[in-house]
């Protein structure tokens, strides 16, 4: 069921390190099954630049110790099963409005790498981000949460999902701890991965148009070759090379509502995970001859370095 939420007014400001309030229009369509599933803003002004604050500083001349992709155990999701308690230290909740709506993961101690459909036409001051949790719906302690100081999107579009992705700035730097960790990000860009495994690790919804996972959950799957994917089910030129494809032929397995923005992972020789991929789109949830499509975060390198500059690595 979808339910639509009116009269509800907000502007966000940011003044001396700290977030304030007060009303203006906005419309939402939200997902009757406790989470969003699409949501339409309409503010009618342009987002304001937020005043920078002192903790932006690159940290020059400091120690920066941020080892990046080492899991905490030996080394959406559909057909998947529950991750050991923080294992991928990386992986990060969105919500809006307190209610869980996509995933991001972790990159440096500033910066939070995601889907741009995730963040798209979103007021990102309310966007809320949580950092090491395992099971949201029994947690045991108040977990890490940081909001988004700012959202860097590139040239994003709707009609074919050419580069869906978005940094996401926290408004403060985020401690390194065991639960805690960044991912690492890819070694080779001329990587295509073809004939690997990768994991896909999310939150989503366990089953197509079902409701989000409160545990972490996790899945293996097949990289297919792009070639081999524009032969699927998938029709014209919807697979580029900014795009990965991962899944079974026979469908079964596969990552799902929720898990949107999250990442696609290998395991590194060194023991150590990369991001390889984020979780962009498919026809459904693990249907047979529709792999999941994913951003190929190599071919994104460059920006996403140029912009997350004063983040340790």
């Amino acid at each position: 069921m979808v339910s639509a939420l009116h009269g509800v007014n907000y502007i966000v400001l940011y003044v001396k390190n700290r977030w304030y309030s007060t009303n203006i229009s906005r419309r939402f369509l939200l997902q009757g099954h406790g989470g969003i599933k699409d949501v339409f803003a309409d503010f009618g002004f342009r987002r304001p630049t937020p005043q920078v604050a002192a903790d932006s500083i690159s940290k020059s001349g400091e120690e920066c110790d941020c080892s990046c992709g080492s899991p905490n155990v030996d080394t959406k999701i559909v057909g998947g099963e529950p991750s050991g308690v923080h294992e991928y230290p990386w992986m990060v909740r969105l919500s809006y409005f307190n209610q869980f709506y996509c995933g991001g993961t972790l990159i440096n101690d500033r910066y939070v790498l995601t889907a741009a459909h995730c963040v798209k036409g979103f007021f990102w001051p309310l966007i809320k981000v949580t950092f090491g949790e395992h099971d949201y719906c029994n947690a045991t302690r108040k977990p890490e949460t940081r909001f988004v100081l700012r959202s860097i999107v590139g040239e994003f579009s709707y009609l074919n999902f050419q580069n869906d992705l978005a940094l996401l700035r926290l408004n403060d730097r985020v401690p390194m701890t065991a639960t805690i960790r960044p991912v690492c990000l890819p070694t080779d860009a001329n990587d295509t991965y073809s004939n690997g495994v990768a994991k896909a690790a999310g939150w989503g919804t366990l089953y197509e148009n079902g409701s989000p996972s409160c545990h972490l959950r996790q899945v293996d799957v097949p990289i297919v070759d792009n070639e081999e994917c524009a032969k699927t089910n998938y029709t014209g030129d919807l697979i580029t090379e900014n795009m990965i494809c991962a899944g079974h032929e026979m469908g079964g397995k596969d990552s799902c509502q929720g898990d949107s923005g999250g990442p696609l992972m290998r395991l590194m020789d060194n023991k150590r995970f990369e991001i390889i991929g984020i979780v962009s789109w498919g026809h459904g949830c693990a249907r047979p001859g529709y792999p999941g499509v994913y951003t190929r975060v190599a071919k994104y390198l460059p920006w996403i370095k140029e912009n997350t500059k004063e983040g340790c690595y």
